[in-house]
Protein backbone atom coordinates (compact mmCIF):
# COMPACT_ATOMS: atom_id res chain seq x y z
CA UNK A 1 0.00 0.00 0.00
CA UNK A 2 0.85 3.58 -0.93
CA UNK A 3 1.49 5.88 1.53
CA UNK A 4 -0.96 8.18 -0.20
CA UNK A 5 -3.59 5.21 0.07
CA UNK A 6 -2.23 4.63 3.85
CA UNK A 7 -3.15 8.27 4.03
CA UNK A 8 -6.49 8.15 2.77
CA UNK A 9 -7.06 5.05 4.62
CA UNK A 10 -6.42 6.86 8.21
CA UNK A 11 -8.59 10.08 7.15
CA UNK A 12 -11.02 7.16 6.47
CA UNK A 13 -10.76 5.78 9.79
CA UNK A 14 -10.50 8.66 11.23
CA UNK A 15 -14.22 9.70 10.86
CA UNK A 16 -15.44 7.08 13.62
CA UNK A 17 -12.16 7.16 15.51
CA UNK A 18 -12.90 7.19 18.43
CA UNK A 19 -16.59 8.29 18.46
CA UNK A 20 -17.47 4.67 17.14
CA UNK A 21 -15.48 2.60 19.76
CA UNK A 22 -16.51 4.73 22.87
CA UNK A 23 -19.84 5.07 21.56
CA UNK A 24 -20.03 1.01 21.45
CA UNK A 25 -18.34 0.92 25.09
CA UNK A 26 -20.92 2.50 26.66
CA UNK A 27 -24.21 0.87 24.25
CA UNK A 28 -22.89 -2.62 25.23
CA UNK A 29 -23.82 -2.17 28.57
CA UNK A 30 -27.02 -1.89 28.11
CA UNK A 31 -27.78 -3.65 24.28
CA UNK A 32 -27.98 -7.16 26.30
CA UNK A 33 -31.19 -6.30 28.51
CA UNK A 34 -32.86 -4.01 25.58
CA UNK A 35 -32.41 -6.65 22.91
CA UNK A 36 -34.05 -9.61 25.51
CA UNK A 37 -36.95 -7.28 26.03
CA UNK A 38 -37.34 -6.99 22.00
CA UNK A 39 -36.75 -10.64 21.50
CA UNK A 40 -39.06 -11.96 24.58
CA UNK A 41 -41.97 -9.70 23.25
CA UNK A 42 -41.23 -9.95 19.76
CA UNK A 43 -41.27 -13.90 20.06
CA UNK A 44 -44.51 -13.61 21.33
CA UNK A 45 -45.91 -11.28 19.09
CA UNK A 46 -44.86 -13.31 16.19
CA UNK A 47 -46.21 -16.26 17.84
CA UNK A 48 -49.94 -14.65 17.73
CA UNK A 49 -49.14 -13.00 14.57
CA UNK A 50 -48.77 -17.32 13.23
CA UNK A 51 -51.68 -18.61 15.29
CA UNK A 52 -54.05 -15.52 14.13
CA UNK A 53 -53.17 -15.40 10.46
CA UNK A 54 -53.03 -19.37 9.87
CA UNK A 55 -56.59 -19.22 11.20
CA UNK A 56 -58.88 -20.85 8.41
CA UNK A 57 -60.75 -17.46 8.01
CA UNK A 58 -58.17 -15.77 7.89
CA UNK A 59 -56.78 -17.56 4.45
CA UNK A 60 -55.29 -15.61 1.61
CA UNK A 61 -52.34 -15.62 -0.48
CA UNK A 62 -51.42 -12.30 1.49
CA UNK A 63 -51.76 -13.74 4.65
CA UNK A 64 -50.14 -17.21 3.57
CA UNK A 65 -46.94 -14.39 2.56
CA UNK A 66 -47.19 -12.59 6.29
CA UNK A 67 -47.09 -16.39 7.93
CA UNK A 68 -44.03 -17.27 6.39
CA UNK A 69 -42.62 -13.83 7.07
CA UNK A 70 -43.79 -14.15 11.10
CA UNK A 71 -41.91 -17.62 10.98
CA UNK A 72 -38.79 -15.84 9.81
CA UNK A 73 -38.84 -13.31 12.27
CA UNK A 74 -39.65 -15.60 15.44
CA UNK A 75 -36.49 -17.79 14.53
CA UNK A 76 -34.76 -14.54 14.27
CA UNK A 77 -35.80 -13.48 17.80
CA UNK A 78 -35.36 -17.02 19.31
CA UNK A 79 -31.95 -17.56 17.99
CA UNK A 80 -30.94 -13.77 19.35
CA UNK A 81 -31.81 -14.81 22.74
CA UNK A 82 -28.88 -17.20 24.37
CA UNK A 83 -26.67 -14.25 22.36
CA UNK A 84 -27.80 -11.56 24.36
CA UNK A 85 -28.18 -13.56 27.37
CA UNK A 86 -24.47 -14.69 27.61
CA UNK A 87 -22.43 -12.30 25.77
CA UNK A 88 -24.00 -8.88 26.94
CA UNK A 89 -25.93 -9.51 30.24
CA UNK A 90 -24.56 -10.42 33.37
CA UNK A 91 -27.42 -12.88 33.44
CA UNK A 92 -24.74 -16.03 32.91
CA UNK A 93 -21.65 -14.43 33.15
CA UNK A 94 -20.36 -17.12 35.20
CA UNK A 95 -19.82 -19.29 31.82
CA UNK A 96 -17.48 -20.06 29.96
CA UNK A 97 -17.46 -17.35 26.81
CA UNK A 98 -14.69 -19.00 25.31
CA UNK A 99 -15.15 -22.80 24.73
CA UNK A 100 -15.16 -24.24 21.41
CA UNK A 101 -19.30 -25.06 22.36
CA UNK A 102 -19.83 -21.43 22.33
CA UNK A 103 -17.90 -20.54 19.50
CA UNK A 104 -19.34 -23.65 17.77
CA UNK A 105 -22.56 -21.60 18.66
CA UNK A 106 -21.73 -17.85 17.72
CA UNK A 107 -20.75 -19.00 14.10
CA UNK A 108 -24.22 -20.95 13.59
CA UNK A 109 -26.04 -18.05 14.94
CA UNK A 110 -24.04 -15.74 12.17
CA UNK A 111 -25.16 -17.75 9.47
CA UNK A 112 -28.55 -18.65 10.29
CA UNK A 113 -29.69 -15.35 11.87
CA UNK A 114 -28.27 -13.34 8.44
CA UNK A 115 -30.39 -16.07 6.66
CA UNK A 116 -33.64 -15.68 8.12
CA UNK A 117 -33.21 -12.42 8.20
CA UNK A 118 -32.96 -12.18 4.57
CA UNK A 119 -35.63 -14.53 4.14
CA UNK A 120 -37.77 -12.20 5.59
CA UNK A 121 -36.36 -9.56 3.42
CA UNK A 122 -37.55 -11.20 0.45
CA UNK A 123 -40.62 -12.09 1.47
CA UNK A 124 -41.48 -8.67 2.20
CA UNK A 125 -40.51 -7.51 -1.27
CA UNK A 126 -42.91 -10.58 -2.51
CA UNK A 127 -45.69 -9.09 -0.77
CA UNK A 128 -45.14 -6.12 -1.88
CA UNK A 129 -45.35 -7.55 -5.67
CA UNK A 130 -48.25 -9.08 -5.16
CA UNK A 131 -50.19 -6.09 -3.59
CA UNK A 132 -48.78 -4.42 -7.05
CA UNK A 133 -50.01 -6.84 -8.86
CA UNK A 134 -53.64 -7.05 -7.05
CA UNK A 135 -54.08 -3.20 -7.37
CA UNK A 136 -52.56 -2.65 -10.84
CA UNK A 137 -53.62 -5.75 -12.80
CA UNK A 138 -56.68 -7.03 -11.08
CA UNK A 139 -57.73 -8.91 -13.81
CA UNK A 140 -54.58 -10.70 -13.69
CA UNK A 141 -54.28 -11.18 -9.57
CA UNK A 142 -56.21 -14.42 -9.79
CA UNK A 143 -53.95 -16.13 -12.50
CA UNK A 144 -50.85 -14.69 -10.94
CA UNK A 145 -51.23 -14.25 -7.25
CA UNK A 146 -52.63 -17.84 -6.74
CA UNK A 147 -52.23 -20.02 -3.91
CA UNK A 148 -50.17 -22.33 -6.10
CA UNK A 149 -47.70 -19.18 -6.97
CA UNK A 150 -48.05 -18.20 -3.46
CA UNK A 151 -47.03 -21.44 -1.84
CA UNK A 152 -43.35 -21.44 -4.48
CA UNK A 153 -42.79 -17.61 -3.87
CA UNK A 154 -42.36 -18.70 -0.32
CA UNK A 155 -40.46 -21.61 -0.89
CA UNK A 156 -37.86 -20.11 -3.07
CA UNK A 157 -37.34 -17.75 -0.09
CA UNK A 158 -36.69 -20.47 1.85
CA UNK A 159 -34.47 -22.46 0.02
CA UNK A 160 -32.71 -19.46 -2.26
CA UNK A 161 -31.69 -16.90 0.39
CA UNK A 162 -29.46 -19.46 2.53
CA UNK A 163 -27.91 -20.21 -0.47
CA UNK A 164 -27.12 -16.89 -1.39
CA UNK A 165 -25.53 -16.42 2.28
CA UNK A 166 -23.51 -19.62 2.03
CA UNK A 167 -20.21 -17.37 1.33
CA UNK A 168 -20.57 -16.05 4.81
CA UNK A 169 -20.12 -19.98 6.07
CA UNK A 170 -16.52 -19.42 4.30
CA UNK A 171 -15.91 -15.94 5.61
CA UNK A 172 -15.58 -17.33 9.64
CA UNK A 173 -13.10 -19.69 11.35
CA UNK A 174 -13.33 -20.94 14.70
CA UNK A 175 -10.00 -19.94 15.75
CA UNK A 176 -7.92 -21.75 19.13
CA UNK A 177 -6.36 -18.44 20.48
CA UNK A 178 -2.71 -18.62 22.28
CA UNK A 179 -3.05 -19.48 25.86
CA UNK A 180 -0.21 -19.55 28.38
CA UNK A 181 -0.17 -18.86 32.19
CA UNK A 182 1.96 -15.53 31.85
CA UNK A 183 -1.16 -14.22 29.89
CA UNK A 184 -2.87 -12.08 32.82
CA UNK A 185 -6.06 -9.93 31.51
CA UNK A 186 -7.19 -11.16 27.58
CA UNK A 187 -6.39 -11.72 23.78
CA UNK A 188 -7.03 -9.23 20.58
CA UNK A 189 -8.81 -10.59 17.93
CA UNK A 190 -8.69 -7.58 16.34
CA UNK A 191 -8.78 -3.81 17.48
CA UNK A 192 -12.56 -4.35 19.19
CA UNK A 193 -12.64 -7.65 20.38
CA UNK A 194 -11.20 -8.88 22.99
CA UNK A 195 -11.78 -12.25 25.24
CA UNK A 196 -10.65 -13.21 28.30
CA UNK A 197 -8.21 -15.90 28.68
CA UNK A 198 -8.20 -18.59 31.75
CA UNK A 199 -5.17 -18.22 33.74
CA UNK A 200 -5.65 -22.03 34.13
CA UNK A 201 -4.37 -23.32 30.46
CA UNK A 202 -7.72 -24.10 29.34
CA UNK A 203 -8.19 -23.63 25.73
CA UNK A 204 -10.10 -20.67 24.55
CA UNK A 205 -11.67 -20.35 21.25
CA UNK A 206 -13.25 -17.37 19.28
CA UNK A 207 -14.47 -16.39 15.69
CA UNK A 208 -12.30 -14.97 13.23
CA UNK A 209 -12.64 -13.19 10.05
CA UNK A 210 -10.97 -14.75 7.19
CA UNK A 211 -7.34 -13.05 5.74
CA UNK A 212 -8.41 -13.53 2.25
CA UNK A 213 -9.74 -9.59 1.46
CA UNK A 214 -11.39 -10.70 -1.88
CA UNK A 215 -13.42 -13.00 -0.25
CA UNK A 216 -14.31 -10.16 2.44
CA UNK A 217 -14.46 -7.55 -0.08
CA UNK A 218 -17.38 -9.98 -1.94
CA UNK A 219 -19.47 -10.47 0.83
CA UNK A 220 -20.38 -7.08 1.84
CA UNK A 221 -21.11 -6.21 -1.29
CA UNK A 222 -23.21 -9.11 -1.58
CA UNK A 223 -24.51 -8.22 1.79
CA UNK A 224 -24.98 -4.61 1.05
CA UNK A 225 -26.10 -4.62 -1.93
CA UNK A 226 -27.83 -7.40 -3.28
CA UNK A 227 -29.40 -8.27 0.37
CA UNK A 228 -30.04 -4.77 1.77
CA UNK A 229 -29.73 -1.98 -0.77
CA UNK A 230 -31.75 -3.68 -3.86
CA UNK A 231 -34.11 -4.94 -1.44
CA UNK A 232 -35.15 -1.23 -0.27
CA UNK A 233 -34.75 0.50 -3.55
CA UNK A 234 -37.68 -2.39 -5.15
CA UNK A 235 -39.74 -1.87 -2.04
CA UNK A 236 -39.37 1.83 -2.10
CA UNK A 237 -40.59 1.78 -5.61
CA UNK A 238 -43.55 -0.54 -5.66
CA UNK A 239 -44.62 0.95 -2.50
CA UNK A 240 -44.70 4.65 -3.87
CA UNK A 241 -46.58 3.05 -7.31
CA UNK A 242 -48.53 1.32 -5.00
CA UNK A 243 -49.59 4.51 -3.45
CA UNK A 244 -50.29 6.89 -5.89
CA UNK A 245 -52.67 3.93 -7.91
CA UNK A 246 -54.40 3.87 -4.84
CA UNK A 247 -54.82 7.46 -4.49
CA UNK A 248 -55.77 7.84 -8.37
CA UNK A 249 -58.64 5.08 -7.77
CA UNK A 250 -59.77 7.15 -4.53
CA UNK A 251 -60.10 9.96 -6.93
CA UNK A 252 -61.35 8.62 -9.98
CA UNK A 253 -64.36 6.81 -7.46
CA UNK A 254 -65.09 10.01 -5.78
CA UNK A 255 -66.09 11.12 -9.48
CA UNK A 256 -67.93 8.30 -10.34
CA UNK A 257 -69.88 8.93 -6.71
CA UNK A 258 -70.47 12.69 -7.78
CA UNK A 259 -71.47 12.04 -10.97
CA UNK A 260 -73.93 8.95 -10.09
CA UNK A 261 -75.40 11.28 -7.24
CA UNK A 262 -76.59 13.76 -9.71
CA UNK A 263 -79.08 11.59 -11.40
CA UNK A 264 -80.24 9.59 -7.58
CA UNK A 265 -83.13 10.68 -5.34
CA UNK A 266 -81.76 12.41 -2.17
CA UNK A 267 -82.06 8.70 0.09
CA UNK A 268 -79.65 6.89 -2.71
CA UNK A 269 -77.31 10.10 -2.89
CA UNK A 270 -76.69 9.53 0.68
CA UNK A 271 -76.71 5.89 0.66
CA UNK A 272 -73.35 6.08 -2.10
CA UNK A 273 -71.79 8.50 0.04
CA UNK A 274 -72.01 6.38 2.52
CA UNK A 275 -70.37 3.65 0.92
CA UNK A 276 -67.88 5.20 -0.67
CA UNK A 277 -66.69 6.69 2.76
CA UNK A 278 -66.56 3.08 3.87
CA UNK A 279 -64.18 2.51 1.06
CA UNK A 280 -62.29 5.47 1.06
CA UNK A 281 -61.72 4.59 4.69
CA UNK A 282 -60.41 0.86 3.92
CA UNK A 283 -58.31 2.44 0.91
CA UNK A 284 -56.68 5.23 3.64
CA UNK A 285 -55.80 2.24 6.24
CA UNK A 286 -54.47 0.65 3.59
CA UNK A 287 -52.15 3.19 2.18
CA UNK A 288 -51.18 4.45 5.69
CA UNK A 289 -50.44 0.79 6.45
CA UNK A 290 -48.20 0.39 3.32
CA UNK A 291 -46.62 3.89 4.29
CA UNK A 292 -45.90 2.40 7.84
CA UNK A 293 -44.03 -1.20 6.23
CA UNK A 294 -42.69 1.33 4.05
CA UNK A 295 -41.20 3.57 7.00
CA UNK A 296 -40.17 0.57 9.45
CA UNK A 297 -38.39 -1.16 6.47
CA UNK A 298 -36.27 1.49 4.98
CA UNK A 299 -35.50 2.92 8.68
CA UNK A 300 -34.35 -1.02 10.40
CA UNK A 301 -32.82 -1.80 7.03
CA UNK A 302 -31.36 1.23 4.82
CA UNK A 303 -28.75 2.08 7.08
CA UNK A 304 -27.36 -1.51 7.69
CA UNK A 305 -27.29 -1.29 3.52
CA UNK A 306 -25.14 1.97 3.27
CA UNK A 307 -22.68 1.36 6.30
CA UNK A 308 -22.27 -2.20 4.51
CA UNK A 309 -21.69 -0.49 1.13
CA UNK A 310 -19.57 1.67 2.80
CA UNK A 311 -17.26 -0.99 4.52
CA UNK A 312 -17.55 -2.82 0.79
CA UNK A 313 -15.71 0.24 -0.85
CA UNK A 314 -13.32 0.29 2.22
CA UNK A 315 -13.15 -3.05 3.82
CA UNK A 316 -10.50 -1.37 6.32
CA UNK A 317 -13.58 -0.03 7.66
CA UNK A 318 -14.71 -3.25 8.98
CA UNK A 319 -12.22 -3.71 11.91
CA UNK A 320 -13.12 -0.88 13.57
CA UNK A 321 -15.92 0.60 12.37
CA UNK A 322 -18.36 -1.96 11.40
CA UNK A 323 -17.64 -3.82 15.05
CA UNK A 324 -18.17 -0.39 16.40
CA UNK A 325 -22.21 -0.39 15.37
CA UNK A 326 -22.66 -3.47 14.85
CA UNK A 327 -24.91 -3.80 18.31
CA UNK A 328 -26.90 -0.87 16.82
CA UNK A 329 -27.21 -2.61 13.57
CA UNK A 330 -28.60 -5.72 15.46
CA UNK A 331 -31.09 -4.07 17.51
CA UNK A 332 -32.70 -2.30 14.62
CA UNK A 333 -33.28 -5.57 12.62
CA UNK A 334 -34.48 -6.98 16.14
CA UNK A 335 -36.84 -4.07 16.07
CA UNK A 336 -38.08 -4.49 12.51
CA UNK A 337 -38.95 -8.15 13.01
CA UNK A 338 -40.80 -7.49 16.58
CA UNK A 339 -43.41 -5.04 15.71
CA UNK A 340 -45.41 -5.95 12.94
CA UNK A 341 -48.10 -7.59 15.44
CA UNK A 342 -48.37 -3.81 15.97
CA UNK A 343 -49.26 -2.48 12.96
CA UNK A 344 -51.61 -5.73 12.32
CA UNK A 345 -53.53 -4.33 15.14
CA UNK A 346 -54.01 -1.04 14.49
CA UNK A 347 -54.60 -1.48 10.57
CA UNK A 348 -55.93 -4.21 10.42
CA UNK A 349 -59.98 -4.62 11.38
CA UNK A 350 -59.69 -8.30 10.49
CA UNK A 351 -56.84 -9.14 12.08
CA UNK A 352 -58.39 -7.42 15.43
CA UNK A 353 -61.87 -9.50 15.07
CA UNK A 354 -59.73 -12.88 14.60
CA UNK A 355 -57.40 -11.93 17.27
CA UNK A 356 -60.30 -11.25 19.69
CA UNK A 357 -62.49 -14.33 18.85
CA UNK A 358 -58.85 -16.24 19.65
CA UNK A 359 -57.94 -14.71 22.68
CA UNK A 360 -61.60 -15.38 23.94
CA UNK A 361 -61.33 -18.88 23.58
CA UNK A 362 -58.70 -18.93 25.77
CA UNK A 363 -59.49 -16.37 28.34
CA UNK A 364 -63.17 -17.44 29.76
CA UNK A 365 -61.01 -20.43 31.44
CA UNK A 366 -58.96 -18.58 33.11
CA UNK A 367 -61.48 -15.90 33.89
CA UNK A 368 -64.10 -18.19 35.49
CA UNK A 369 -61.13 -19.95 37.84
CA UNK A 370 -60.30 -16.53 39.15
CA UNK A 371 -64.00 -15.83 39.73
CA UNK A 372 -64.87 -18.73 41.21
CA UNK A 373 -61.59 -18.23 43.38
CA UNK A 374 -63.04 -15.06 44.28
CA UNK A 375 -66.08 -16.09 45.18
CA UNK A 376 -64.39 -18.36 47.61
CA UNK A 377 -62.77 -15.90 49.14
CA UNK A 378 -65.27 -13.56 49.72
CA UNK A 379 -67.44 -16.68 50.85
CA UNK A 380 -64.88 -17.88 53.85
CA UNK A 381 -64.02 -13.64 54.93
CA UNK A 382 -68.58 -13.47 55.58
Amino acid sequence: MSGSEANGGDAIVAYCVPGGPNFQRVYVKVHGYVALIICLLGSVANSVNIAVLSRKEMTSTTNSILTALAVADLLVMIDYIPLALHVYTTIAEELNRNSYAWAVFVYFHSIFSQTFHTISIWLTITLAVWRFVAIKFPQKNKTFCNKRNTNIAIAVAYVVCPIVCLPIYFAMKIQELPNNNTVRDNVTINETDTVNVSAVGEPTYAISMTNNQYLLTSIFWIYSVFLKLIPCVVLSILSVCLILKMKSSDRRRQKLLKKSAVATNEGEKTRLNEDGGKRGGRTDRTTRMLVALLGLFLATELPQALFGLLTAIAPHLFGICYYAFGEVMDLMALVGSAVNFVLYCSMSRQFRSTFTRLAGKLLPPLVHHDSERMTTTTTVKA
